[in-house]
């Protein structure tokens, strides 16, 4: 299996409901200038796990990348550093 959607689905289990909540909802109104959204009905009623593979799906390689910036805005930068420590183990095993 995939070792990000892993990453990124254990990170997300960390976040509370609202949390979450604030994480799908920058998924489908743009991460940044140059990252494509994630439509809306691609994400509607999507748990932790759904989440993470619509993301691996849509940005490939880069969805580490793309969870680690909705972390940072939604200031949850502690989890951020987590998941990138994760990642770059990952590739480097």
């Amino acid at each position: 299996m995939d070792t990000a959607k892993i990453a990124i689905s254990d990170i997300l289990e960390h976040l509370m409901s609202a949390e979450f909540k604030k994480f799908v909802w920058h998924l489908w109104n743009g991460v940044a200038a140059d990252i494509e959204p994630i439509p809306r009905a691609a994400l509607e009623n999507a748990d932790r796990q759904d989440v993470a593979d619509r993301m691996v799906q849509k940005y490939t390689t880069n969805a580490g990348a793309v969870a680690v910036q909705v972390l940072c805005n939604i200031n949850q930068n502690d989890l951020a550093k987590r998941l990138e420590v994760k990642l770059q183990k990952a590739g480097s095993s």
